[in-house]
């Protein structure tokens, strides 16, 4: 199946690249709709450009000259466009921006004495104030009850940076004293929880109670988030009330029920959020719902910041059922929605791009064939990266999409858990079947660097540090609770210093993925297999894990069997006892023969490595139809790497792995990670510190050129 996927991507490389362009528009900020459309009389507007370009036959090019294009609405590629592409006269220069250019003139003092009143004594003469309502933008209403993105409000940025929404407390969170009413959550009569809480800062929020307060907190869970309204707060009693009921109440749903309420363990994190009562850092600002005024502490350098407040959440462009259309070095920034839309389609890529600033993912990939993006840098997002998907689950038929070559990071800035830095799937765009996600640079996120579901995904090459940085129980790489999602392959990764989290979590049952040649260095558990089968875990090196190799039963106390309505629905969607399933996957034809065990996992020839626990297995007899053996303890001193104190994991070809363990194969480690082409003449090195430390710049085509030789 993989195969078969390299062989269609190759196929409709061969097409996009093979014909030179035959024709040449071009467009600049300056231009004129009514001009030629040539580099000495270019274009206004991408709309111009695509009239024209439909207009004429075979392969041509689109140029953008340098400068910010400032768009009010997406710009649209449909069937009757392709054979294009989108070219930035100089990589990087020429920007799609989603947002309103401000001057800094438009914010002025404080006028109402009320609110001067609210503020910090310390900050009374400095915060400036602006009229949203006069600018006619739309984003500027009041949260939701419930939600658990960035509200529906707009963003604000300062030269190229994110300004940051009110909060208390500045950095980290307070705590849940106790619990006091977790709330009901089912049934017509929901009422949200109440708790008691810490010191005394919240008596100072009575006013912003009526106007509108939200608290973000991990109310029971350490992956899930929620913004809710305050109802009230009790300053005598120290409690506050929640207006809307939470999934599942509040409390940590690891402590047990007292008369209908769960006291919580006095480590449920929160926030307060948009208070006026809490500008008080430079670059903060809130938005007063009942006058549609934002307030805003200037940030040094303020008077003369480019400033762009974000307002349209509609993608900066769209493509649907586009054929081999690329875009090439753009920058997409400013938008409150996502960058790019690519649906359908064919042999259409995003190559070179940068996306930034935006509100919700960069780029989506959803259906068509071999339609990608390559090379490209994506950072400081409100939700992921990359969505991806495309496919038929249903015949099994691959898409060829694929994500390569990609540095994502800084992400998850709004929207803190399940906004990956690549989603597939059901995480990401739809379903996915033969997809590829290789050679992928990905860190510094509070959740999952790559969320994934479907069939036959390869994810290879791919480089990941620092996730998990705020949220708990999940994974580098984390599917869930299927088992029809099968034929995944996972192999040659380097998943290192994300110790708040798994490696590879195949949880709650999730079935035939095989986790092959990964390298993971200080993160919680390594491959992790909750309770699901037919797993493949072999040649894998774990450094200096809490847990390494995890196998559990869990079917058996959460009864993963008929009765389990979420797993068997999935079961129920796809012909799993006819060709082509039953001829891809044998196994599952029995999956309901023992379905609560863990059967047909392999976890063997690994090396586990300074770990504190090697093996964590549940009971032989629970595990009897799985497979545990051959795999390698040893000291770090005693493994052979080439250089761990520089990242350097490959095993020296003396190392006593080889002769201890016949069966390992020596991983690919130097081709871990981002590659220079002719879109990235750069990669960064690895450090410890975990920063991005600047590398090798690639100024000959020959350099570029050997480099690919050795990486992909």
């Amino acid at each position: 199946m993989i195969r078969s996927t390299t062989h269609l991507l190759g196929a409709f490389l061969a097409m996009t690249t093979a014909a030179a362009p035959s024709w040449q528009f071009f467009v600049s900020p300056t231009g004129n709709d009514r001009a030629a459309g040539t580099r000495e009389a270019p274009f206004a507007t991408l709309e111009r450009a695509r009239a024209s370009a439909r207009m004429t036959d075979g392969p041509g090019m689109v140029v953008l000259l340098d400068g910010t294009y400032l768009r009010a609405q997406t710009f649209q590629l449909g069937k009757e466009d392709r054979q294009t592409t989108y070219r930035a006269d100089s990589p990087g220069k020429a920007v799609l921006c989603g947002g309103r250019e401000l001057s800094a003139k438009a914010f002025q003092p404080l006028s109402d004495p009320a609110i001067r009143q609210r503020l910090q004594p310390g900050v009374r003469g400095r915060v400036l104030e602006l009229d949203l309502k006069a600018l006619d933008i739309r984003h500027a209403k009041r949260f939701p009850e419930l939600f658990r993105d960035g509200g529906g409000i707009l963003e604000l940025y300062a030269n190229g940076q994110r300004l940051p929404p009110s909060r208390w407390p500045n950095k980290g969170y307070t705590t849940i004293k106790t619990v006091l009413d977790s709330g009901v959550w089912s049934g017509s009569d929901r009422r949200g929880g109440t708790f008691a809480y810490r010191g005394d800062r919240p008596k100072r929020w009575l006013d912003a109670v009526a106007d509108g307060l939200w608290l973000d907190g991990f109310w029971r869970v350490p992956w899930q988030p929620e913004k809710v309204r305050v109802a009230a707060i009790d300053p005598q009693k120290g409690t506050i009330t929640h207006a809307s009921w939470v999934g599942g109440g509040i409390g940590s749903k690891y402590t047990k029920m007292v008369n209908g309420t769960r006291p919580g363990n006095g480590k449920e994190n929160w926030v307060a959020l948009n208070l006026l009562e809490e500008i008080d850092q430079p670059g903060e600002w809130c938005v007063h719902f009942p006058t549609q005024t934002l307030y805003l502490l200037p940030p040094r350098g303020f008077n003369a910041a480019r400033i762009v407040l974000a307002d349209m959440d509609e993608p900066l462009v769209e493509l649907t059922d586009s054929h081999q259309i690329r875009i090439e070095g753009l920058v997409f920034e400013g938008g409150l929605g996502n960058g790019v839309e690519i649906h359908g389609g064919g042999g259409n890529v995003l190559a070179g791009c940068e996306f930034r600033n935006l509100g919700k993912d960069g780029a989506i990939v959803s259906g068509g064939q071999a339609n990608g993006v390559q090379s490209c840098d994506f950072h400081d997002l409100g939700h992921g990266g990359v969505m991806l998907g495309g496919g038929d689950r249903r015949t099994l038929a691959p898409a060829g999409n694929y994500v390569d070559n990609c540095h994502i990071r800084n992400f998850g800035q709004v929207k803190k858990t399940y906004a990956p830095g690549v989603g597939v799937g059901a995480y990401g765009a739809g379903q996915s079947v033969g997809n590829r996600i290789s050679h992928n640079l990905i860190h510094h996120a509070p959740h999952a660097a790559v969320l994934y579901g479907g069939n036959d995904n390869l994810f290879e090459f791919n480089e990941v540090h620092h996730v998990a940085q705020d949220s708990g129980d999940v994974g580098a790489f984390y599917t869930w609770h299927d088992w029809t999602s099968r034929g995944n392959v996972l192999r040659h990764n380097f998943v290192y210093d994300s110790p708040g989290c798994n490696a590879f979590y195949m949880d709650d049952g999730d079935s035939g993925d095989t986790v092959f040649g990964n390298v993971i260095v200080r993160t919680h558990y390594g491959p992790f297999i909750g309770g699901g089968h037919d797993n493949l875990v072999r040649n894998n090196i774990c450094v200096e894990l809490v847990r390494a190799l995890h196998l559990d039963d869990r079917g058996v106390s959460r009864h993963y069997n008929r009765t389990n309505k979420h797993l068997m629905n999935l079961l129920g969607e796809v012909d799993y006892q006819a060709p082509p399933w039953s001829t891809r996957y044998p196994a599952l034809v029995h999956v309901l023969d023992q379905p609560e065990l863990p059967t047909g996992n392999v976890i063997e020839n690994n090396v586990t490595v300074s770990c504190k626990e090697p093996l964590h297995l549940c009971k032989p007899e629970r595990r009897q139809y799985s497979t545990v053996g051959a795999n390698l303890d040893l000291s770090t001193d005693a493994v052979g790497f080439t250089d761990p104190d520089r990242l350097d994991y490959s095993l020296r070809p003396d190392s006593p792995v080889y002769q201890r363990l016949p069966g390992f194969q020596p991983i690919p480690f130097a081709r871990i990670g981002l590659y220079a082409d002719r879109y990235r003449h750069s990669v960064p090195v690895r450090n410890r510190e975990g920063s991005v430390a600047p590398g090798t710049v690639f100024d000959s085509a020959t350099d570029i050129k050997a480099s690919n030789t050795a990486r992909p």
